[in-house]
């Protein structure tokens, strides 16, 4: 195996942020919505209930931000280990030669990197100061323009080709 931190780094970063989308696991009973009011808070409500509870607050003129920030959020979330891979993976390969310590440490401090930028950006969307879906994806769009730079970096210097990435082939 070439890369061995690489599968370290992945794992634990995929690890951390599948342990905190179990931590927000959303209820499967519909909140009741009655005037564009519900009794839940929008995390609460399963996918179609912040649907309806959008449109019917949209009907009376009413500001959805927080409502919709919450809907991009849903989809943002589980994609998050992705683009935190997108970013991890090529600093992976440029740290390997400092050990695995460094790697996992790298690792654990760029999903803390990722979390501050996730709950300052996201207070923003929900007070309608910033566009939901960019307060929902920031974080996860910064993480996969930053990998893709790493990974272009890499490839022009030379110290990385499309062909070393096919680490299941053995040859």
């Amino acid at each position: 195996m070439r890369y061995p931190h690489l599968f370290l780094c992945v794992f634990l970063s995929a690890l951390v942020f599948a342990m905190g989308a179990a931590a927000t696991t959303l209820a499967s009973d519909p909140c009741s919505i009655v005037g564009g009011q519900s009794s839940c808070q929008p995390a609460e409500m399963n996918l179609s209930a912040l649907w309806e509870l959008i449109q019917a607050r949209q009907a009376l003129g009413q500001p959805v931000a927080e409502q919709w920030t919450a809907f991009h959020q849903r989809f943002a979330l589980p994609l998050a280990p992705f683009f935190t891979t997108l970013l991890v993976a090529p600093l992976a390969l440029i740290a390997g030669r400092w050990g695995a310590s460094f790697s996992v440490g790298l690792s654990i401090m760029l999903v803390f990197v990722w979390y501050l930028i996730y709950a300052s950006v996201l207070p923003l969307g929900q007070m309608g100061l910033l566009d939901p879906f960019l307060a929902a994806w920031a974080q996860n769009l910064l993480f996969a323009a930053g990998g893709l730079l790493i990974w272009l970096w890499l490839n022009r210097q030379g110290h990385l080709s499309w062909r070393q990435l096919a680490f299941w082939q053995t040859h």
